[in-house]
């Protein structure tokens, strides 16, 4: 699922922020303070961040934003899952991290004034996000320390998912790896069953696994089809199911 390099002529920004007052703002406003990221934030202070907000729905594929677009705003995922790709100067591209509901992307570019660094593109399934003025952001900063502290989580949430990329593509061979990756999309998207496997609600093909760690995309099929008859894993309709978690774990920590 690869995806060519834009330019700004194919993919134009887009059109400015309305100004939204009123039941508008205020439905905004209550959208975000139902995601973890705002969950301590006050009305009055989300009501802020709300004014000229607005919501966004993506299909599967589809881009929020390309590399080199003006960060003038930020998003909140509100549903579905976002890719953050960088492409390097032959035309391939690097997954460099996945992102959820609740969660925030293009934060730091919106809020140093520059330009977003890679693309952010909706993963497998439709996604919905809110998107905020960095403008609001910076007034809301200037008075609410709350809006500051639930800005330092989203950075913080940031790193981590830099760090897990580092983690999973130092880990070893390519099979530590691989299982390293597995290992972290149970920890941040699994769900475990009634029969004790670990439903990983993720749609990933096979050359968005391979980039994020780092190999071929034959080697990554190679082991994945050796896993799968061993009945380690099995992949399902948009999602991956890990019946053998214990087994993965043993090749990451050998």
């Amino acid at each position: 699922m690869g995806h060519a390099p834009q330019t700004s002529l194919l993919h134009p920004p887009p059109a400015p922020f309305e100004g939204h007052g009123g039941a508008h703002a205020d439905a905004l406003a209550r959208r975000l303070g139902k995601l973890e990221l705002f969950s301590q934030v006050g009305p009055a202070d989300l009501r802020h961040l709300a004014q000229g907000a607005r919501s966004r729905r993506l299909d599967p594929g589809e881009s929020l934003w390309f590399a080199g677009e003006h960060a003038s705003w930020f998003a909140v995922i509100e549903s579905g899952v976002l890719q953050i790709r960088q492409m390097t100067p032959t035309g391939e591209g690097i997954l460099v991290g996945l992102f959820r509901r609740g969660e925030a992307v293009g934060l730091a570019a919106a809020l140093e004034g520059g330009v977003f660094p890679a693309d952010a593109i909706a993963l497998g399934e439709p996604v919905e996000v809110l998107s905020i003025r960095a403008e609001a952001l910076r007034d809301a900063l200037d008075d609410s320390i709350a809006v500051g502290r639930a800005v330092n989580h989203a950075l913080l949430g940031h790193t981590v998912a830099l760090r897990a990329k580092i983690d999973i593509v130092s880990a070893g061979s390519v099979p530590r790896r691989l299982a390293a990756l597995m290992r972290y999309l149970i920890g941040r998207f699994g769900r475990t069953t009634a029969t004790g496997s670990v439903i990983v609600d993720v749609h990933l093909a096979r050359d968005e696994l391979s980039q994020l760690v780092s190999a071929r995309v034959e080697t990554v099929i190679r082991i994945l089809s050796r896993w799968q008859k061993a009945g380690w894993i099995a992949s399902r309709p948009g999602r991956i199911e890990i019946m053998r978690p214990d087994m993965l774990e043993r090749i990451v920590e050998s």
